[in-house]
């Protein structure tokens, strides 16, 4: 059977130098070796993987799809070969982590800090994207690991709950703060809104079907209360900057704003007497398993979130 992982490896070669020749000499192979090998890719598999010509060869829709592959096949084995020969107080690899920009707010300072420190073979690559992107990211390789705000995604990643994040009311800073004090930043030290107060302020929302956007009118619909939205806006730092200009509220985590409330550009409430929290899953691939880097990691992520929010994060 000529799907080997040398011929993987010869296919990505030839498709990368756009050429047998210059690919037998970059792998110290005979060029007819190279072509009988790429024929023998071809019919093993029945189809035509090469388009060739005087000028060289280029993939066809079917090499290009063999070419996706064969990267991932073979830098999964180069994972999985770092991964068996690390020392476990050691971990060695790259770890790509997605998460939203409030996580990354909260996560990205300390974690990097501690990665310089401690692991200095690990190469993070920290992901900030849409929470509803991630549980793809994950599944199709792109992240090792993901932080997400809902766990009903594919059945095969599985879900870890890290914390109940507070949701808070955004509102413009009052002109008298400005001069005379910053108001409280703290979350527990923050004053609550009244659920009817709340539904007569003017809000910026995310539109559906973004998670907080879900959560927010699943909230609406248990309390009974509807809430005055006057338009919708998917990103944090728009969100952030209509409540700065005084043009609306709006509602986002505690850890999204809090550097922005520190510094008295918006003031911060908390919402109702029950509190409103979103809940916060790490998630892994189920059937992939995670290197001794990206496991270190994913530790080190839980730890920080329970130092950070201690009375938040479950037992």
């Amino acid at each position: 059977m000529s799907m080997s992982i040398r011929a993987m490896q010869c296919f990505v070669a030839v498709v990368s130098t756009g050429s047998i020749s210059r690919a037998a000499a970059a792998l110290h192979v005979a060029q007819p070796a190279l072509s009988l090998l790429m024929r023998n890719l071809e019919e093993d598999l029945g189809v035509v993987l090469l388009h060739r010509s005087a000028r060289g060869v280029a993939p066809t829709a079917a090499g290009a799809r063999l070419l996706a592959h064969a990267r991932e096949i073979l830098g999964r084995i180069d994972a999985a070969r770092a991964d068996v020969r690390e020392d476990l107080n050691a971990p060695r690899g790259a770890v790509s982590l997605a998460m939203s920009m409030s996580m990354a707010k909260l996560l990205t300072v300390p974690l990097l800090r501690f990665s310089l420190k401690h692991w200095p073979g690990v190469y993070l690559k920290i992901i900030e994207s849409s929470t509803g992107y991630i549980p793809g990211f994950v599944s199709s390789g792109h992240a090792d690991l993901g932080l997400t705000f809902s766990d009903e995604a594919s059945v095969d990643l599985r879900f870890q709950h890290l914390i109940d994040e507070e949701l808070v009311v955004v509102s413009p800073p009052a002109a008298k703060s400005r001069s005379v004090k910053k108001p409280a930043a703290d979350l527990h030290a923050l004053p609550a809104i009244s659920l009817r107060a709340l539904s007569e302020l003017p809000l910026v929302l995310p539109g559906n079907p973004h998670s907080l956007r879900r959560l927010l009118d699943q909230y609406q619909q248990r309390e009974r209360v509807e809430f005055r939205v006057i338009a919708e806006a998917n990103a944090i730092p728009q969100l952030i900057e209509l409540a700065q200009a005084g043009v609306a509220h709006t509602i986002l985590s505690y850890e999204a704003v809090r550097q922005e409330a520190q510094r008295g550009e918006v003031v911060l409430r908390r919402i109702g007497a029950s509190r409103l929290t979103r809940p916060v899953f790490l998630c892994r691939s189920d059937v992939l398993p995670l290197s001794m880097a990206a496991a270190a990691v994913a530790d080190r992520l839980a730890r920080i979130i329970a130092d950070a929010h201690p009375a938040a994060a479950p037992g």
